[in-house]
């Protein structure tokens, strides 16, 4: 069996990522997939010009009948197809970049959109998502921890209602949740993952139960007894961990705070403002048609991914299912703080956590990092080289959700692995980064 940490050990490998980027990227512009080949392991082509006019993903053959999912919420998602590029050009290079890494890598298949204010820069689709069904970019798929940034977003809004406090301890929303130092780590400690939590999903213990049955559910109690399994890595708000477990507590704690369930109000607060028409939460692994399947080798099989229970990945309502086409409005939306006064953006990216004490010895190796200036952990979104981004894995599939608010750029991708790619990689980062060598090469992720 491989081990866990690796395969699984966090759904976007956030610790990981940071790891290569503070010990800084190839310093060649052109070995863009070696660089952020590192950057990701340690964390049929539908060009933009011409949409694919023969796409009938959505006439599977019959397996996404039944996962109980309902038909498209009927809205037109036609442009997400036939929208024109504003620049023939620029997005043929863009195309030719993406195209090239997708046989580099072996991917199974890849959707992106990249977007330049009110202007498409570029969107594509390579492979199929089933034997003769191929990918475009109205399929679906979940987001993972890109659902982070919402759920930072929307606490800072319930701020601004005056309806908490970001240093409210955990213990004034949840009385009753009997977890370490509920008393002194903070909303604003959760979210931007200081409160000393260790993360459940590198134990052994949740790997073994995970690759038994990875459709199984993984209700939030026990998640967080698999937490705490372990001790606190550090006193709250003296050093950075990535922990799945800061976000199962926060959701609990916005649902208080908001009188309602996480799924509705991240529906009503976020995702309806922003205006995100193929978007919704989601209570159960199915997802709406037309699906974006996913394949993975990581139990040491090929096998498809596509209905895993996303269960363990936050606090239930925090499964968020899109495609590609709402993502990169979602990127730039909360990515420039859209939806926030500009004192609550402020605090969105900013960068305090920078300004903590080196890990303490207490963090398990590898378990707690040092940020930089250039790379580190907002209000539930990663700050890469002044770009605002995630970058989800699961189950074989990579994403970037990303934006770089100086310039007014969106990026969308989501890759799903082939038979002969690496599963444990988020490839999704090194096309990130080529695209960025090519649009901000000031300010190129990882390097």
């Amino acid at each position: 069996m491989k081990n866990v940490r690796r395969r699984i050990g966090t759904a976007s490998l956030v610790a990981a990522l940071f790891a290569a980027t503070a010990c800084g990227g190839s310093d060649d512009a052109t070995s863009t997939t070696s660089a952020t080949d590192d950057l990701a392991r340690t964390s049929g082509t539908s060009p933009s010009s011409e949409p694919d006019e023969s796409d009938e993903s959505d006439e599977s053959d019959g397996s996404d009948e039944s996962d109980g999912s309902d038909e498209s919420d009927g809205s037109d998602e036609s442009t997400c197809l036939t929208d024109e590029v504003a620049n023939a050009d620029e997005a043929a290079q863009l195309d030719a970049t993406v195209a090239a890494l997708y046989d580099e890598l072996d991917l199974g298949s890849v959707v992106y959109r990249i977007t330049r204010s009110d202007e498409l820069v570029a969107t594509g689709a390579i492979g199929d998502s089933m034997v003769g069904s191929p990918a475009d970019a109205t399929m679906h798929f979940r987001t993972g921890n890109v659902a982070f940034g919402y759920m930072g977003t929307l606490l800072l809004l319930l701020v601004e209602d005056g309806l908490a406090e970001l240093d409210d301890p955990i213990s004034t929303w949840l009385p009753e949740l009997d977890v370490p130092n509920a008393d002194e780590v903070t909303l604003e400690m959760l979210v931007r993952s200081t409160s000393g939590y260790p993360d459940y999903v590198p134990t052994t213990e949740f790997g073994d139960r995970f690759d038994a049955d990875p459709f199984r559910d993984f209700p939030p109690e026990e998640l967080l007894t698999l937490a705490f399994e372990s001790d606190p890595y550090y006193e709250p708000g003296t050093a950075w961990n990535y922990s799945h477990t800061n976000y199962v507590i926060l959701g609990e704690a916005l649902e208080s705070i908001g009188g309602d369930e996480l799924g509705n109000l991240l529906q009503e607060r976020i995702i309806d403002p922003i205006g995100l028409p193929a978007t919704a939460t989601a209570s159960t692994p199915a997802l709406p048609q037309p699906v974006f399947h996913t394949y993975s080798s990581e139990r040491e099989v090929f096998e498809e991914t596509t209905f895993w229970n996303p269960s363990w990945q936050t606090a239930p309502g925090g499964i968020v299912t899109s495609n590609v086409c709402d993502l990169v409005v979602s990127a730039a939306a909360i990515g420039t703080g859209a939806l926030l006064s500009g004192e609550s953006y402020e605090l969105f990216v900013g960068d305090d956590v920078v300004h903590l004490d080196p890990p303490p010895d207490t963090c398990p190796e590898g378990a707690c990092r040092e940020l930089t200036a250039d790379t580190f952990y907002g209000l539930g979104v990663l700050m890469f080289s002044d770009w605002v981004a995630q970058a989800p894995l699961f189950g074989g599939a990579g994403g970037v959700n990303a934006s770089f608010p100086d310039d007014d750029l969106a990026v969308a991708i989501q890759t799903v692995a082939g038979p002969d790619t690496d599963s444990d990689v988020n490839h999704a980062m090194a096309i990130w980064a080529a695209i960025a060598e090519q649009l901000t090469p000031d300010n190129v992720p990882g390097r």
